[in-house]
This record gives C-alpha cells, sequence and structure tokens, in this order.
C-alpha cells in the first residue's frame, strides 16, 4: 500500500466519526430547544394578568384593573381587583395547563358567584366595575394571544375582557413573554403600546385642576414643580411632595406616606389613603 492510499485509507473513517458526532450533538440541541420553547409557553393555570380593556373599551386610566387565575386540582377560581373593590369567583375553565398554539381554537371559561369586598369609589370607577363583573359573568371562553395577552369571549365571540400578562406571572415564562408569536384561531395579533413619560421636562412649573373626589364632589389640586423629579400637590388644605417613580404609562410620583400622583397629558389622578380623585387641567 502506497502512501497516498494509506492516508485515504485514515481519512474516510475519521470523517464519518466527525459526521455521526456532529448529528448526535444537532439532534440533542434541537431536543433542547424544543423542550425549552415548550416550557416558556404560558398556560392559565396560575397565571397573573392586568385587564387592558373591557368590552373592547379601555379602562379608566391607573385603575389597576387585574385577574388572578388558580387551578388547584379540580377546584378553579379568579380573584384580582377591580379598581375599586377586590373580588373572588368560581372558575370553571378547560385544559388550563393548555399552551396555545396558532392552531388553537378558544377553551370554556365561566365565571359564578363572584363577590366583592363593599368599598365606597369615585361613581366612575363604581361603573367601570360594574360593567367589568358584568363581562366576567357573560365570558364563556378564552384564549392566550402571542403568549402575551388572555381574551376572554362571550357566547357570540365578542371580546368582552383583554389583559396582559402580568411581570410576576408564571416566574421566568413571564420574561419570556414578548419573545414568541403564538396566536389562535380567534383573530388577530394584538401588540401592546404603553407609553412612558417619566422622562418628560417641558411640564409647566405650576398646573391647576378640577377634581372629582372620592364621595363625587369637586376640590380644586394644585401642582407645582419643585425639580425635575418632584412635586408638590395641594389639595383639600393639605400639601404632599412626592417624587418620580417608573410607571408603565404615564409619569408617576409617590411619597412613604402613601400619596400617588399620576399625570398623562391634561388628566392626572391622585391616590391618598386608598381614596382617588380623578383630575382634569383648569384650561
Amino acid at each position: 500500500m502506497n502512501k497516498r492510499k494509506y492516508l485515504l485509507t485514515l481519512a474516510v473513517p475519521a470523517l464519518l466519526a466527525l459526521t455521526a458526532c456532529s448529528s448526535v450533538s444537532s439532534m440533542y440541541s434541537n431536543d433542547e430547544q424544543g423542550q425549552s420553547s415548550e416550557e416558556n409557553k404560558l398556560t392559565l393555570s396560575a397565571s397573573h394578568w392586568q385587564v387592558e380593556s373591557i368590552n373592547q373599551a379601555g379602562i379608566i386610566d391607573f385603575s389597576h384593573v387585574t385577574l388572578n387565575v388558580n387551578v388547584n386540582g379540580d377546584v378553579s377560581r379568579i380573584s384580582g381587583s377591580t379598581g375599586c373593590n377586590q373580588y373572588t369567583g368560581a372558575l370553571d375553565v378547560a385544559n388550563a395547563n393548555k399552551a396555545f398554539s396558532a392552531d388553537s381554537n378558544a377553551q370554556p371559561f365561566s365565571a359564578d358567584k363572584i363577590v366583592l369586598t363593599r368599598k365606597m369609589c369615585a361613581p366612575a370607577l363604581m361603573k367601570q366595575e360594574q360593567g367589568f363583573v358584568d363581562a366576567l359573568a357573560s365570558s364563556k371562553t378564552y384564549a392566550i394571544l402571542n403568549n402575551t395577552w388572555l381574551v376572554l369571549y362571550d357566547s357570540n365571540d365578542n371580546e368582552t375582557v383583554k389583559a396582559i400578562i402580568s411581570s410576576s406571572s408564571q416566574g421566568s415564562n413571564s420574561g419570556n413573554a414578548n419573545k414568541r408569536g403564538l396566536g389562535t384561531k380567534k383573530g388577530s395579533k394584538v401588540a401592546a403600546n404603553k407609553q412612558d413619560m417619566a422622562g418628560a421636562t417641558t411640564q409647566a412649573n405650576s398646573r391647576t385642576y378640577k377634581c372629582e373626589t372620592p364621595n363625587a364632589s369637586i376640590t380644586e389640586l394644585r401642582v407645582n414643580t419643585l425639580g425635575p423629579d418632584t412635586k408638590a400637590l395641594s389639595l383639600n388644605n393639605a400639601h404632599h411632595i412626592v417624587q418620580l417613580s417608573r410607571s408603565a404609562s404615564g409619569a408617576k410620583y409617590t411619597n412613604n406616606k402613601g400619596v400617588v400622583y399620576w399625570n398623562k397629558g391634561d388628566v392626572a389622578t391622585v391616590s391618598i389613603n386608598s381614596g382617588y380623585y380623578h383630575c382634569t387641567i383648569n384650561h
């Protein structure tokens, strides 16, 4: 055997071995990726959602309407905030552990025996609360869209509630919520467009608002800008200093005494001791 034939004899088995190793490595890599993708898909079970619309209409700014789902064996419940009161109810739901894909149909969903705490709020919040409870009661099916949105539908396939996944939901899965493109046969893809105005520096030094109080009366709110991150609030002969904090929508200011001030455009909301003041600017 000459030298060329000898080298060729050695090279062929080596190439075959390398090819086999590459195939095995690729196989395990694909399996791991598939498993990881499956783990990142959201399900309804043990999930937390922030409601963005009720009966296809937006909610009152900063009213914080939530929907939590807890499935434990044969017992399923919903709970959360209506923006005014806390609520809880029985839930009859199918395939709560199902991960939705592009070919998935909406699944049965039925809320019943919804009970609420009895706190009085501004009339607008109480009206929204009733609409939300009615929307939950009329919902018959649900779907998870784009691995991000929970959408409820009534018996005529009309959208009743739409909510976005909460950052605290499903552990690490929520961190991947915007990275995936899951849909359902129910409808089109949805995108969340939340505006962050926390860095705005063009606000006037002083603004005056007319506000609806928790008792449905009218009062005046004066807001003075003390610095880029600090405001002074004058409301009902009381004064509050608040500092800028991050917010998903609008500019939010808080202090350590439970006072929260939100501002977005010509509207503002002040929360003091769980009482809400809904304000519009005086021009």
